[in-house]
């Protein structure tokens, strides 16, 4: 792939709910096999699921790592590995979830790129609570730049340029679309991507000026982490009692102080678009969103498929400040990632090409 490229777009699969997790596939191996892995803007590792694994998804298309089937696979050192995550479990978001396993060197490829080595982990067994993999068992994470991330060696090898994007939505081909070494003009509307400042330090992140919620706005000056592995909004506890404290003082709002308690409920369609639009706002845009982004169906809190649950929730120490914006928030946009430059793109999203390339 040329320096300066558009990219290598390909179909990106999963939803917020009930996947919880945005995934692509790589290809491990010689002879190469796919394996389904989550899109994590939020960790650095590639781990799938391993032959015999206690606990993880056989169904296709996951599959079990065979370290035999691979004439370029070799064990690792320290051979073994234990990753703990958190926005896993979605009933309690701040919980730990844990998989752990051997560790294997193999060739793998993306997007067309490649192959390169890769230090990778086979996951021998997770815990009951890591909810985000049963459906998807795997993980491959585009953070921390080391040999067991799969994108910064296909950088250190010059395949492709330090710049990665996605889009979630559904479209004729499947629900999303992930771009590896560049930006890829089709899939936001006209070509355009807004840029702020990377700001974080190791994770991805932005800073946040303030949160408007219809007319009125509530001052945060906090820095956000980007984790396409959360699929909700997560905010800091003072900010999170501040949105509910000026949304419920809306007296019209059916069940506001339920939704904001944790309670699920059933709303109409009119009731649902009575609450106020949401936007997160940067230095050089504002991040929106409309009541239906943070109302949300197929929570598995909620008691019935009709109901809705708010998808707004309290981030606790989650990722050091709790603050962390997930597909909610992100599936309006084609989210660029260029780490060459060290910042982040928001260019409105194309639906009409977005999951259909």
């Amino acid at each position: 792939m040329k320096p300066g490229s558009n990219g290598s777009s390909i179909p990106a699969g999963g939803s917020v709910w009930p996947t919880a997790i945005f995934w692509t596939t790589v290809q491990i191996g010689t002879p190469p096999q796919d394996f389904p892995v989550a899109i994590d803007s939020g960790s650095g590792d590639l781990d799938v699921s391993g032959k015999g694994c206690t606990g993880c998804v056989t169904k296709p298309p996951n599959r079990g790592y065979d370290p035999t089937s691979s004439s370029t696979s070799k064990k690792n050192f320290p051979y073994k590995f234990s990753n703990t995550y958190q926005t896993c479990d979605l009933k309690h978001p701040t919980a730990p979830c844990t998989i752990s396993g051997d560790l294997y060197k193999d060739s793998v490829s993306l997007a067309g790129l490649g192959p390169v080595d890769v230090v990778l982990g086979s996951i021998q067994s997770q815990t009951s609570n890591f909810d985000q993999f049963k459906e998807i068992d795997g993980v491959m994470g585009f953070t921390f730049a080391s040999n067991k991330n799969v994108f910064s060696q296909l950088v250190s090898a010059g395949k492709c340029d330090n710049v990665w994007a996605l889009c979630m939505h559904q479209g004729s081909v499947s629900n999303g679309t992930l771009t590896i070494g560049g930006a890829d003009p089709r899939l936001s509307v006209d070509g355009k991507v807004t840029y702020v400042k990377d700001v974080g330090n190791g994770f991805h992140s932005v800073q946040v000026n303030s949160v408007q919620l219809g007319q009125a706005s509530i001052e945060v000056g906090e820095a956000a982490i980007l984790d396409t592995g959360t699929n909700v909004l997560l905010v800091p506890t003072a900010v999170l009692k501040e949105m509910e404290k000026t949304m419920c003082a809306d007296s019209s709002l059916a069940s506001c102080s339920d939704l904001w308690n944790g309670k699920c409920v059933d709303l109409t369609d009119s009731q649902v678009a009575a609450y106020p639009p949401l936007a997160l706002q940067l230095d050089s845009i504002d991040l929106e969103m409309t009541p239906a982004d943070y109302l949300l169906k197929g929570s598995p809190l909620a008691s019935s498929s009709s109901q809705y649950c708010i998808g707004i929730k309290d981030g606790g120490s989650a990722g050091g400040s709790g603050f962390i914006i997930g597909d909610t928030t992100m599936r309006n946009y084609y989210l660029v990632f260029d780490l060459a430059e060290n910042k982040i793109g928001w260019g409105p999203v194309n639906k009409d090409k977005c999951g259909s390339v």
